[in-house]
């Protein structure tokens, strides 16, 4: 791949690193802090434009953001590499992209999903809302967690509806100061979303998938369309998020006693493990025949996607393994579940996390 390719790939992921990339982040935002900077909508808003003027045209300087320090030379893009840095340009290259405009977007939608609660469905239709029942359902018996665990579904819909969009506004934008003023900003909002049809439904919106320690899952419709946009089953692709991020509640759990990742140099290979660590875990569980029972024809889905999401940001804070780890992660899992399955016996998360760390020194570090 070439230099300015790996720059482009990775613009994508840093415009991703707060979407799939932070799935391992705890930062519950408070509901009193300040999204993007705003100013009340009756002082700047035009037809042509929501809060901000429109800036010329940016020629976008990729090489002065990321050094050559930042990411493996020999690290290639993968399918999902491509079909996110697609959405990106369809999104850069809408005449009314403007950062500040996205960014007010994607805060507002991650912020609402974090705090909402209520009924919810999986996928852009529900398409998944049986699914998700199976696997809560497999998952809450297979690791015995103690702790309650709430999926929620982040949608773009969300910001094309004028309710749910006012009550986003009125929750957590402070230059509104009452539920007439965030209907305006509503209206306005989707007076814009009106003229383009990339705002805000490209899935970059909802390209999420996160984890709280307050037992909270959040999966994105976004990040599901972009896996079965590469040739990922629906349903693998919906259980292999739900299960990694299923594992980072056990991570929290047993915080106090998992010392491991505090004895790692970097905030990079802290992230790594812990997100290796929740890649093998979920393989474990797909394979396992207690668990999703998937067999090698179907799991090889999942290989496929492990490849994929890995990233090449090997010194980010936020880096999950380069694709050739995750993929070796989950093949490890599925060798290790098949070599019990006819015992049925289930590891512990205890034993599973050991069995990792061994697996770790071996052949990561």
């Amino acid at each position: 791949m070439k230099k300015t390719d790996v720059y482009i790939w990775c613009l994508g992921a840093f415009l991703c690193a707060y979407t799939f990339q932070s799935c391992s982040v705890d930062d519950p935002i408070s509901a009193e802090s300040k999204l993007t900077d705003t100013a009340p909508l009756s002082e700047n808003y035009n037809k042509n434009s929501f809060v901000y003027t429109k800036p010329e045209p940016i020629s976008y300087a990729v090489s002065e953001i990321f050094s050559d320090e930042i990411y493996a030379a020999d690290c290639q893009m993968t399918d999902f590499g491509e079909v996110l840095q697609e959405y990106f340009d369809t999104l850069i290259s809408d005449p009314l992209f403007d950062f500040e405009l996205i960014n007010y977007y994607a805060d507002l939608n991650r912020r609402y999903v974090t705090y909402y609660i209520g009924d919810n469905y999986y996928g852009a239709n529900g398409e998944y809302d049986k699914l998700a029942k199976k696997r809560i359902r497999e998952l809450t018996k297979f690791w015995s967690l103690d702790r309650e665990i709430t999926l929620n579904g982040l949608h773009t819909a969300t910001l094309n509806d004028r309710e749910t969009l006012t009550d986003m506004i009125e929750s957590f934008d402070r230059t509104v100061r009452n539920r007439d003023e965030a209907y305006e900003k509503a209206d306005a909002l989707l007076e814009l979303n009106a003229q383009t049809g990339n705002i805000p439904e490209n899935p970059y919106f909802a390209l999420d998938a996160f984890t709280r320690s307050n037992g909270l899952l959040v999966i994105g419709d976004g990040l599901l369309e972009s896996l079965i946009a590469i040739g990922i089953d629906g349903d693998i692709a919906f259980t292999s998020i739900l299960s990694h991020e299923w594992w980072h509640q056990a991570q929290f759990e047993n915080d106090e006693d998992w010392d491991y990742m505090d004895q790692l140099d970097s905030a990079a290979e802290r992230s790594r493990f812990f997100e290796l660590e929740a890649d093998f875990a979920a393989a474990y569980y797909m394979t396992h025949k207690r668990g999703a029972t998937y067999n090698w024809k179907r799991i090889e889905d999942y290989f496929r996607l492990s490849y994929n999401v890995g990233d090449c940001l090997t010194f980010s804070d936020h880096h999950h393994g380069t694709p050739e780890q995750r993929l070796a992660a989950a093949r490890l899992a599925y060798e290790l579940a098949e070599s019990s399955q006819k015992k049925g016996f289930i590891l512990s998360p205890e034993e599973v996390h050991q069995y990792f760390i061994e697996y770790y020194e071996t052949m990561v570090l």
